[in-house]
């Protein structure tokens, strides 16, 4: 017989664990938002990892953050005693805290050590434990009829008594951040309120980049048909694609004097502020990479670029219209980080991007872009 959950009503102190990716911890933001509104008195408290931590710091649901500075451990190597020290006192914090209930959104050996630190009572986690979390939280079921990652995240807010329509992403942009990013757009010739379009090239695997070339003639045909210059943004080891993509495109012949080159933002944003650029833009263009889903919880339109990683699943959420996908071309040893044709075959040289993604055309984007902006 199943135990039953303990009453939300009676409980003061929650923690939430998901400590990456940036795609994954914005969709399960809305976590925060169901269980927040239906217990307000609750205090929820998310940990996370520094490279995701902007993702959820300044969110109204939240009583506090715990942010893992897993970057300068892994730097500073587990076999340093310092990093050890340091490891051993954050979870004799995590006690300290005493939180009632924990909920694993990450479902790895590293979120099931810091659920089992905390000493809570109840520990929980979504359908998907892997790698022994299981043993340390019991794993709350999916309904059927959730395909997507973020309803995956908000079944456990739903077992709990949560209502989690209409779904809420309280991704907290400051106004500093949107200050910035202003003067940025504005030094360049983007003036305030005019639109634009956002392009991110890079992605982290290379079988997921669609290509600097195919990029270039995209915001090529934006500034020719639609006036629109094109940002370009990235971490700062993505400057050189986004350069790539700006010198081709700007080098064109045919580039409309009265629109601005593209300008790259590459390695010069943090989370907070990529998220202003976001924020502010007409139509969002990439690949299948944390940017798309930033996007989309801010409620601006996208078009995603989709190789073998499912949409229905991991998508920008609530814009599956808005995804290219040409799924069908994979072969069945495809996997979301390899596909089965970028291996070379004897003397040939092995493509680049998965064939799926290569089998969406320009063409087929600025269609999609089109439709986007005559619809609203």
């Amino acid at each position: 017989m199943t135990r039953p959950l303990p009453d939300l009503n009676r409980v003061k102190r929650l923690l939430i664990i998901r400590l990456s990716s940036i795609g994954d911890v914005t969709h399960a933001l809305p976590v925060s938002a169901a269980l927040g509104e239906a217990f307000p008195h609750l205090e929820i408290t998310w940990i996370v990892e520094e490279m995701s931590a902007q993702i959820v710091l300044g969110n109204p649901c939240l009583h506090d953050v715990i942010v893992v500075p897993r970057s300068r451990w892994k730097q500073g190597r587990w076999r340093s005693p310092q990093v050890w020290r340091e490891y051993l006192a954050f979870l004799r914090m995590l006690r300290r805290r005493r939180f009632e209930v924990t909920v694993d959104l990450q479902g790895y050996a590293k979120s099931a050590f810091m659920a089992l630190a905390t000493g809570a009572k109840h520990r929980f986690g979504w359908w998907r434990l892997r790698d022994g979390a299981n043993l340390a939280s019991r794993s709350l079921p999916r309904r059927p009829e959730s395909v997507h990652r973020t309803d995956w995240f908000l079944d456990v807010a739903r077992a709990f008594g949560a209502i989690s329509e209409p779904v809420k992403f309280p991704l907290h942009v400051p106004e500093e951040a949107r200050d910035r990013v202003r003067g940025l757009l504005e030094a360049e010739g983007i003036a305030c309120g005019s639109p634009f379009a956002v392009l991110n090239p890079a992605v982290g695997d290379q079988t997921r980049r669609w290509g600097a070339e195919r990029y270039a003639e995209v915001a090529l045909e934006l500034a020719k048909r639609f006036g629109m210059p094109s940002v370009l943004i990235g971490s700062g080891k993505d400057a050189a694609i986004c350069d790539e993509v700006r010198t081709l495109a700007e080098q064109s012949e045919s580039w409309p004097a009265k629109v601005v080159a593209p300008l790259s933002l590459a390695g010069q944003t943090d989370l907070k502020e990529l998220a202003a650029v976001l924020a502010g833009c007409a139509v969002h263009i990439c690949g299948d990479t944390g940017s798309v889903h930033i996007a989309a919880a801010l409620g601006r339109p996208v078009v995603a670029l989709y190789g073998p990683t499912d949409p229905l699943m991991a998508g920008p959420w609530g814009q599956s219209e808005n995804v290219l996908s040409h799924r069908e071309l994979c072969a069945d040893g495809c996997t979301v980080r390899e596909c089965v044709y970028t291996r070379p075959v004897g003397d040939a040289p092995a493509e680049r991007a998965a064939r799926c993604l290569a089998a969406i055309t320009p063409g087929e984007v600025l269609r999609k872009v089109e439709e986007i902006l005559y619809e609203r």
